[in-house]
């Protein structure tokens, strides 16, 4: 292990001028795992002209995200991101981000979601009759792109109300647009010196600017209704800013437009995994339909059907755990401070890996084996809470982690009712970082009716 100085972590030496770059970009999941179980809970990652420190182990991130929460805010370095929602709920800090999350709050709370999932079952239902002539040709099926339009209808009806289904399939289409504009993650040193693509970034900006408009144009069909039923949108418009006056169209089009990329993307990325390990552990899979059955019996679930799906939630929470959406997340230090006993300066970037935390064997004995069992009451009740961070933690976690579990056990068991989904052999299928963790080269599934496969 290479010297360090003196209160600060061990970490990996990296080469001359670039650190640990390479390694970095060919796979930075797979790195950072390797890095904290080399160096431990806190480690130094050299990078070009910096570095950054990685920090995984539970406890300490129970200081990042608790103890010090008020040394670190947010990194929110990315043009694009800043671009897309503004100064919504992701990216605001202080006072600002405190209003909003409490104005927001209300529209994830247990009992507002637990009454909107009648209408989220059915439009799930609705979607998944698609998949019946599929079926029935015995054709397989790309479910990364089949899974992002679901998750996009779920998310802009629970921002925008009933009346989204006006403005569905151009908002979806051009929000799919937007994001097919997004930078590429670079995999190599030579990536970082091409010149970025001008047409591509003017793309992403004129593709922005139509999903703009759409919404902007909602905004102006429903003004005259005092925005009735449009899900979060009237609890926004009903409260206003907190300085007393009315949100300015800008100001809810980037509270909306958060809420609906962070929750869609994150859920069609969950569901993608879990099905890909469903697919793989077939025990599993015919535990799940058992379950579903037993509880539902034939109907579409209500929530009190939900919360009865005891074992399916252990297996979207161990999907979540192998492969979260979210692969990882980055703070920035405001003052001096310590984590783990370790000197973390001012300016210091932290970066908390997700992937890497996910795979302590500390916590997770053979950590890439997929058990659902790992999430049993009694292993949940003996584990750091802090070791599992699907949603992050602390303060800052996801406002809607809540309702992204109620939608993601709505929808595999939806699926385990009707359909088998297989994965096409001899594909290649590959986790890649990008705002989600996502399949590289997509995922085929070959869909069959599950009554004929019993």
């Amino acid at each position: 292990m290479p010297e360090t100085a003196p209160g600060s972590p061990p970490g990996p030496r990296g080469l001359p001028f670039i650190g640990c770059l390479l390694p970095f970009l060919r796979n930075p999941m797979a790195f950072l795992a390797k890095v904290a179980q080399e160096y431990g809970g806190i480690a130094r990652v050299p990078m070009q002209k910096g570095h950054f420190y990685l920090i995984s182990d539970p406890e300490m991130l129970r200081e990042l995200f608790v103890t010090h929460r008020q040394h670190y805010r947010k990194n929110i370095r990315y043009h694009h991101v800043q671009r897309l929602v503004g100064q919504g709920l992701l990216l605001s800090e202080g006072d600002e981000w405190r209003y909003q999350r409490q104005i927001t709050q209300p529209a994830f709370n247990a009992g507002y979601i637990a009454a909107q999932v009648g209408w989220m079952s059915e439009v799930t239902r609705q979607y998944l009759d698609r998949w019946e002539s599929v079926a029935d040709r015995g054709t397989a099926i790309d479910v990364d792109p089949e899974f992002a339009r679901l998750a996009q209808l779920l998310a802009g009806y629970y921002s925008m109300g009933p009346g989204f289904a006006g403005i569905a399939e151009r908002f979806c289409d051009t929000a799919a647009a937007v994001k097919s504009f997004w930078p590429v993650a670079p995999r190599g040193v030579l990536d970082l010196f091409k010149p970025k693509s001008r047409t591509r970034l003017n793309r992403f900006h004129e593709t922005l600017a139509e999903l703009d408009e759409c919404f902007f144009g909602y905004l102006a069909e429903h003004r005259g209704t005092q925005f009735e039923n449009c899900g979060v949108l009237s609890l926004l418009t009903k409260v206003g800013h907190r300085d007393g006056r009315p949100f300015t169209d800008r100001e809810l089009r980037d509270q909306l437009f958060t809420l609906f990329f962070a929750g869609h993307e994150t859920s069609a990325s969950a569901l993608c995994w879990t099905h890909y390990f469903l697919a793989q552990h077939p025990d599993v899979r015919e535990r799940i339909l058992r379950e579903v059955e037993s509880v539902l019996r034939g109907r579409v679930p209500t929530h009190e059907d939900l919360e009865k799906l005891e074992y399916t939630e252990q297996v979207v929470q161990e999907s979540l755990r192998v492969y979260s959406p979210i692969h990882a997340i980055s703070r920035v230090a405001l003052v001096d401070n310590t984590v783990g006993g370790c000197r973390v300066p001012a300016g210091t970037s932290a970066y908390i890996s997700l992937y890497a935390t996910h795979r302590l064997p500390k916590y997770w004995p053979d950590p890439e084996r997929f058990d659902p069992e790992r999430f049993a009451p009694a292993q949940c009740e003996a584990r750091s809470r802090f070791a599992f961070i699907p949603f992050a933690a602390g303060h800052r976690n996801c406002i809607g982690s809540v309702q992204a579990m109620v939608e993601l056990k709505m929808i595999v068991a939806q699926i385990a009712q009707r359909y088998v989904l297989d994965l096409v052999p001899g594909q290649r299928i590959e986790p890649a970082p990008g705002t989600t963790m996502y399949p590289r080269y997509g995922m085929k599934m070959t869909v069959h009716r599950a009554t004929a496969r019993r």
